[in-house]
């Protein structure tokens, strides 16, 4: 069974999750390998666990919610705690489901309609605000492993989800630095970056709501922050939109599989706590003020070493500037 263990040296939380040890690592291959029968293929779903959420249009699903088969938190563990001396653990609770983005197994990002991204986010959008009503719920993690060295098991696209009772470490700092902007300044700490960035050779694409831009300090080479100018949440958001972030998502996408090739990568969403706990009273009243939903992509064309692990710092060889104006080439053309 998992649990929730609290690590005093480094002041952070680590899941201890046994049953994720069981879960296809493929160690040696250039590539993932193709499974012979793909559990979230269509005419397949006897092969998953039972469906939670579905879109469906003209009889065929377009996006499924399932739980992950190899749970890192369960809801039906308790959520209770413990002491062993001066270390504290608690029940593994939580949410881990597995969004199957589509039902086309070759699809990506870049290939994928706005339709088809928009009914994808949409997903995302229906489980945030579902998962919300658990009280107990308080930190939650959406996220897109893509290709072996962005850790990705399954080659079928599909996005996860942990949702859990605490806020980690890089959490509880993010908002507590957008917080203290906030208090400093009287302004967002998000809205402040996006009018900054869409004057800048770093800008990529800008609309009503959104803009895309590689970072002033890019972590990864080719990183990609599409950061909402008002929302706060992928929550409450209107189908419009949500289709122009999809048109966001499909251009960049675009953008990098034409600069790039093939590429692995991770795609991180950003949100605000669900509900309200001793770790985020301080601000958690004023999410909306301070707080600027977005979505981090980072391509996985290096390998992280001792350095990044050590400093918590990376080494990142493509100046931004240089992977903004690489990637606007491919707006500019649409290729």
């Amino acid at each position: 069974m998992s649990e929730i263990r609290y690590d005093l040296l480094h002041d952070e939380y680590i899941l201890i999750a046994p049953e994720r040890l069981h879960r296809p690592i493929p160690q040696t291959a250039p590539a993932l390998p193709e499974p012979k029968i793909c559990p979230f293929c269509p005419g397949h779903e006897e092969l998953t666990s039972q469906e939670i959420f579905a879109i469906r249009q003209g009889g065929q699903w377009r996006t499924r919610v399932i739980p992950n088969l190899y749970k890192a938190v369960q809801i039906e563990t308790p959520y209770d705690s413990s002491r062993e001396g001066i270390n504290e653990r608690w029940g593994g609770y939580g949410a881990h489901e597995i969004i199957i983005d589509t039902p086309k197994h070759e699809a990506t990002l870049a290939t994928m309609s706005i339709q088809e991204i928009t009914w994808w986010l949409q997903t995302i959008q229906e489980r945030v605000e579902d998962l919300a009503k658990d009280p107990k719920l308080v930190g939650i993690d959406i996220f897109k492993n893509y290709g072996l060295k962005a850790g990705a098991t399954q080659p079928h696209p599909h996005t996860q989800i942990i949702a859990l009772p605490i806020l980690s470490k890089h959490q509880k700092h993010a908002f507590l630095h957008a917080w203290r902007y906030y208090q400093e300044h009287g302004r967002s700490l998000h809205q402040d970056i996006a009018t900054f960035e869409s004057q800048k050779e770093r800008a990529l694409y800008e609309t009503t709501y959104f803009l895309s831009f590689t970072p002033y300090a890019s972590s990864f080479p080719f990183e990609t922050i599409l950061l909402a100018k008002e929302h706060a949440s992928i929550a409450g958001m209107s189908q419009e939109t949500l289709q122009e972030l999809a048109t966001h998502i499909q251009k960049l996408f675009t953008a990098l599989y034409s600069e790039l090739g093939q590429f692995d990568y991770n795609l991180l969403f950003y949100l605000p706590p669900l509900n309200q706990n001793f770790e985020n009273a301080q601000f958690f009243g004023q999410k909306e003020q301070i707080f600027r939903f977005f979505i981090r992509v980072t391509p996985r064309i290096y390998t992280l070493a001792g350095f990044e692990l050590l400093t918590h710092s990376a080494i990142n060889p493509v100046q931004p500037e240089l992977a903004a104006k690489l990637l606007r080439r491919h707006y500019e053309t649409g290729t």
